[in-house]
This record gives structure tokens, C-alpha cells and sequence, in this order.
């Protein structure tokens, strides 16, 4: 069961790595805090539970330097959806102090002999309390374990002052925000219950340890219910994916090239640059204002016309303009643009200048790859396939 629970957590993790493009690129820390949860997972069956002393040489000691940036990468992840940014900044080197403490707490251990380590790893299994002998540097094995979840409980705390802060004054109404209040919440609330049964797992391994009758004070409740927090963690993001959207911050300058559209412009991005997270209907209308005008240019009968090409012609983050598809007008790029390029060929066809083109010359002039997708978005859009939407207008 656990490490069924951590396969799913690494399983979602390639599956957000997969879609990071179309969604949030701050998701990337969400990903890296979600591998360390589960690699923790896997590497406390590996050092408690499992009797191969090939897991046992690979997974006890060589991640503490990583594991412990478990509460690094939520703090970024919290911050960047608040902020709707990715990125880090010149001080944010100080998170990394403990990793780099860890990583020269192990350095002896690192680089001992595979058979040094396969052996050690035989003594563990024999008697669980000699993972701690590692052969520290800095700090006993002792305070390497109750540090990692005391770090872990502290940037738990921080990402709540955060939320708080942001949040304080009320919460806003709109679906989106609601959304991620709710998921930050569940997000902060299971993981300071599997953090703080973590702790106390640990503490009772490290001085209530029964020499002679070994597992029996282990506190295995405490670990079921980190377990089970972990779980609830992966769960949520598998089946409420429109998190990965995070609260985009529609502040950016929409404007449009025609004049009499300059005092709605003006209106909307004075609005805008409140610097809050609502998403106004002015707002959303001055997004499909814009992506209607951009249309008119017929960028879309490009081939290779894609996301990001939108993205670099609007000015308009990706990740804004698939929430914006997807949560406002429920549909999705692809969609919007093959529904794009079907009103174009409807037009054409109206106006005779597909009479002496064949559908493979329409779909191709209409930016389409293949003659199949063509004729399948086509019937999708109008309920008839070309050559029957001719006909009736014959």
C-alpha cells in the first residue's frame, strides 16, 4: 500500500510534467515538492520495512540532501501561485542552506564503496536503530531525521502566513480563486498532519526504541495517517485538475488597434492595474475583444499555428489564455481553432472560391495537416461533412 501510494504520486508527477506547458510553469516546484513527498515515502519503506539490502543501500542516506527541500519547493510553489510568477529571487539562495548542510552531513557516506553499502545496509535490516550511523560530519543521524520534519512543519507554517496574508481581506468570488483558496488549504492542512505525524513516527523511533521486541512501540498510527495525507494530496490534483491553472493575474496591457475602442481599453486596464486577482467581466470581455480582432488577421490558417504562437502575439500568458478557454468559454485551444479555421471554409464556401478547389486543397488552405481532421472538425462544428454542407447550399 505505501509504495502503491508513492507510484501514483510519481506517476502524476510525469503526468503534470507532461502538461506544464499548457497550464502553469510555477507548477514545476508543485512537481518537485510532489517527487520528494513520494521519494520520502519510498525511502522510509526502503529503511523500515523492506529486507533488500540493494534498496536499503541506494535509498537510506544518499537523498537526505534532497529530501530536505521538501518545504523549500512548497514555500515557492505557494508564493508563485499568490503571485502568479515562477520565477526566484537572488535571496531566495538561503532555502537551499540545509540541503547543502545535509549534502556535507553525508559526503563520507557518499562516496564509501557499494560494498561498504551493501553491507551497512545488511546490518540495518538486522537492527532498524544503525541507520543512524551513518557516519555523520556535521550532526548526528539523530538530529538529521528531526530536523527534516521540523523544516518541513516551519515552511508549512510560512506558506500559511502567506495565504493569509493574501486572503485576509476576503475571499473573492470568483470560481477560479475559490478553486485555489480550497486546494492551498487542503494542500497546507494534509501536509502539516503528515509532517507532524512524521515527527512524532520519528521521535518515538529515536527514544522509545524497544531493543528487544523491536517494531511493537513503533507508533504505526502516526505513520497510517502520513501515509494517508500523502494520499489525499496526490488524489486531489488527479481528479480536480483545473488547480494546475493556478489564479491567473489579468493585469497585463490588453489594448487593441481600433480607436473607438480606446476609452473601453483605458477603463479596463486602469481596472486592471489594482493588481488583484478578479476577474472582472470587463476583463474577460476585453480577452475575447482582443482574440476576436487577432482572428481577423487569420493567423490560424497557419500550419504550425499553435498556444504559443498566440501567446507571443497577444502578449497574453499561456497558461491565461487555456483558463481562459477552458473555465469561460469551455473548450480548449484546439477546439477554438479548428473552429476557427471551419467558419473561414464556411465563408469560402459561400462565396464560391472553393468551386474549382478539391477538400484536400480546402483543408490544406484552411491550415489543416491532414484531410481527416479537416473533415471530422468540420462535421463537428456544422453536423455535416463538406461535401454535404455543399450540397445543400447547391
Amino acid at each position: 500500500m505505501q509504495t502503491f501510494i508513492s507510484l501514483f504520486g510519481l506517476f502524476l508527477c510525469f503526468l503534470l510534467i507532461f502538461n506544464l506547458k499548457s497550464t502553469n510553469k510555477v507548477n514545476i516546484f508543485l512537481i518537485l515538492f510532489l517527487l520528494l513527498i513520494n521519494l520520502f515515502n519510498v525511502i522510509n519503506f526502503c529503511s523500515m520495512y523492506s529486507d533488500n539490502k540493494y534498496l536499503g543501500a541506494i535509498f537510506m542516506v544518499h537523498f537526505q540532501s534532497i529530501i530536505v527541500l521538501t518545504g523549500p519547493m512548497l514555500f515557492f510553489y505557494v508564493r508563485g501561485i499568490l503571485k502568479d510568477e515562477n520565477k526566484l529571487y537572488k535571496e531566495d539562495w538561503i532555502h537551499f542552506i540545509p540541503s547543502i548542510l545535509y549534502l556535507i552531513n553525508t559526503s563520507r557516506y557518499l562516496f564509501y564503496s557499494i560494498d561498504y553499502k551493501l553491507s551497512f545496509a545488511e546490518k540495518v535490516i538486522k537492527s532498524r536503530m544503525l541507520m543512524l550511523e551513518f557516519d555523520p560530519v556535521l550532526f548526528s543521524g539523530n538530529i538529521a531525521y528531526i530536523l527534516r520534519s521540523l523544516l518541513a512543519i516551519g515552511y508549512t507554517t510560512a506558506c500559511v502566513f502567506l495565504i493569509y496574508k493574501h486572503f485576509k481581506d476576503d475571499i473573492r468570488r470568483n470560481l477560479q480563486n475559490k478553486v485555489i483558496f480550497r486546494w492551498l488549504l487542503i494542500l497546507l492542512i494534509f501536509n502539516y498532519i503528515m509532517n507532524f505525524n512524521i515527527f512524532y513516527y520519528v521521535i518515538k523511533l529515536l527514544y522509545s526504541w524497544n531493543f528487544n521486541f523491536g517494531y511493537t512501540v513503533i507508533p504505526i498510527g502516526a505513520l497510517y495517517f502520513g501515509i494517508f495525507s500523502l494520499l489525499v494530496i496526490n488524489c486531489v490534483l488527479f481528479f480536480f485538475p483545473d488547480i494546475l491553472y493556478g489564479l491567473p493575474r489579468m493585469d497585463y496591457l490588453m489594448a487593441v488597434p481600433h480607436q473607438n475602442q480606446e476609452e473601453t481599453i483605458e477603463r479596463v486596464v486602469a481596472k486592471s492595474l489594482t493588481k488583484d486577482f478578479e476577474i472582472s467581466d470587463d476583463k474577460l470581455a476585453l480577452i475575447k475583444q482582443k482574440l476576436e480582432i487577432y482572428k481577423g488577421n487569420f493567423p490560424y490558417l497557419q500550419p504550425k499555428f499553435s498556444l504559443s504562437v498566440l501567446s507571443n502575439d497577444t502578449g497574453i500568458p499561456s497558461h491565461h489564455l487555456s483558463y481562459f478557454f477552458k473555465i469561460y468559454l469551455k473548450t480548449d485551444f484546439t477546439n477554438w481553432k479548428n473552429n476557427a479555421r471551419i467558419d473561414y471554409v464556411i465563408n469560402l464556401i459561400k462565396t464560391g472560391e472553393t468551386d474549382k478547389l478539391t477538400l484536400d486543397a480546402i483543408s490544406k488552405k484552411a491550415g489543416f495537416v491532414s484531410r481527416s481532421t479537416f473533415i471530422s472538425s468540420f462535421k463537428l462544428r456544422t453536423g455535416l461533412t463538406p461535401s454535404e454542407f455543399i450540397e445543400t447550399l447547391s
